[in-house]
């Protein structure tokens, strides 16, 4: 009788998921830790004289984007290890109508803020990314191109991870950068509106090509 035994690579391919899905997620209960404040202190105070005239906007933004961020690590999980069933699909829903909702609020938030063309822009095309990004998953998916889908799922997700990208970046360069402040977006900021969602598409992008290459060799 034969048993089938994991290969070490495989086993190992496994925990190191684990491990990075494990960090990701610490790194999101951070990020809605430290803006869950909006929704507990409803106040001027809470939101500062920049977010208080649109809060009816960021509201549904930043509560979009954390039922994506949390779907979106789940569908990771779920599309990585195979377990494409009904429960990857429900989320798939849930996780393109939050994106959608978050692009939407986005795109209002970005051409509203004044004066800052550079800041602006960037989260501007952030915006784009997430939905060039998450419209290609969907796309993939519906055309049958499962491995396609997986990969623009993956860079879909990179961008959402911007939300998290932005704030835990930003505190580490500000403990080594001092720059001028200013009331509503300083140099510092306006660096992160681009880098938050285009260094990690770089990175990224390397990583999805080498994995499919990798399946590619296998194949053969």
């Amino acid at each position: 009788m034969n048993t089938a035994v994991p290969s070490a690579p495989a086993s190992n391919s496994g925990r190191l998921l684990l491990l990075v899905l494990a960090a990701l997620a610490l790194a999101i209960l951070w990020f809605v830790g430290h803006r869950l404040h909006y929704l507990t202190d409803y106040s001027i105070s809470s939101y500062s004289d920049y977010f208080w005239p649109r809060r009816a906007w960021l509201i549904p933004h930043l509560i979009s984007g954390a039922v994506a961020l949390t779907a979106g690590l789940v569908q990771i999980w779920l599309g990585l290890t195979n377990r494409v069933r009904a429960l990857h699909r429900a989320l798939g829903k849930v996780y393109a109508v939050a994106v959608l909702i978050g692009i939407l609020s986005g795109f209002y938030l970005a051409l509203t803020i004044p004066g800052h063309l550079p800041y602006s822009t960037g989260l501007f095309m952030l915006c784009v990314a997430w939905l060039i990004t998450t419209s290609m998953a969907l796309y993939a998916v519906r055309t049958g191109r499962i491995e396609q889908h997986r990969e623009w799922m993956l860079r879909s997700f990179t961008v959402t991870f911007a939300f998290v990208t932005y704030r835990l970046v930003s505190g580490w360069l500000r403990s080594w950068i001092h720059v001028a402040d200013d009331p509503i977006a300083d140099d510092v900021d306006t660096l992160m509106a681009w880098a938050c969602w285009a260094v990690p598409l770089l990175i990224a992008e390397p990583l999805i090509q080498l994995r499919s290459m990798r399946r590619q060799r296998a194949a053969v």
